[in-house]
């Protein structure tokens, strides 16, 4: 029973993946569209984008903040407080700035889309849309999509700069660092390759936010239950996946440092 339990589950994940694909061909296949409907793509980079600015630079200056005490406090015990600004530029861009921006927007945008295509999907506002031959995954999927592609690295640069100013406010305005010496480090150790992280990053992250939260809304089905089960479903996934893709894409990015010879 209990094989046959566990081989019932795989199915039911390879057929997800599978329809997960179809629709990513699908969202593909309607990108030169994308001009006709270029009024629903910015208003869904101004609700993905500007106005999840406030949440990202609240989170990044909380986190920086923490950032720079923690790093301040385990340099300290071995006299290499001077370490700080590169240590904090890196692990910010490269890392925590992409990741944490995405799970913030996931929590706000992903989770909105979810509940909001789910609520059409379940009052048949989506078979309408077939009806008068609209494509729903031109008018619905493709400006979410690809306004998170757009807006996710835009918001990860901006959560890595607060994050580096406020770690600087804490280590040098709190701890005493002298903040010539943290910014020579940052810009020392900071350059093209961890912009080129944070925003790959940025890019992958915010095109599967987008893709899982408008697939969960597509797939909903019964009733009012259906919408919270789509909204679980995505911020799971979505958090599941950028962890997953941070790790891949961490494998094959370049790493940088080649031209430092002595640190």
């Amino acid at each position: 029973m209990g094989l046959e339990q566990a081989l019932k589950s795989v199915k039911s994940w390879v057929m997800v993946l599978g329809e997960f694909t179809l629709f990513i061909w699908q969202t593909i296949l309607v990108f030169p569209k994308l001009w006709k409907r270029r009024d629903l793509f910015l208003r869904q980079c101004e609700f993905i984008g500007v106005t999840s600015t406030g949440i990202v630079v609240f989170a990044a200056f909380f986190l920086g903040g923490v950032l720079g005490y923690q790093l301040y406090i385990s340099f300290h015990y071995f006299g290499a407080e001077a370490m700080m600004g590169g240590s904090v530029g890196v692990s910010l861009f490269r890392e925590l700035a992409p990741v944490m921006a995405s799970i913030m927007v996931t929590g706000r945008a992903g989770a909105a889309m979810a509940a909001e295509i789910a609520s059409m999907r379940i009052s048949e506002q989506i078979d309408a849309l077939d009806v008068m031959a609209v494509d729903p995954i031109e008018y619905l999927v493709a400006p979410r999509v690809y306004s998170g592609l757009i807006m996710m690295p835009l918001l990860s640069v901006l959560f890595g700069v607060v994050g580096s100013i406020a770690a600087a406010l804490v280590a040098c305005g709190i701890m005493g660092l002298d903040p010539s010496v943290y910014w020579d480090q940052f810009a020392r150790f900071v350059d093209a390759i961890d912009m080129i992280h944070c925003l790959v990053k940025g890019s992958v992250f915010g095109l599967f936010l987008a893709l899982i939260g408008c697939f969960c809304g597509f797939r909903a089905q019964g009733g009012a239950r259906a919408v919270g089960f789509a909204t679980r479903s995505t911020v799971v996934a979505t958090c599941l996946t950028i962890l997953l893709s941070d790790f891949i894409l961490t494998s094959f990015l370049p790493f940088g440092f080649s031209r430092l010879k002595v640190i």
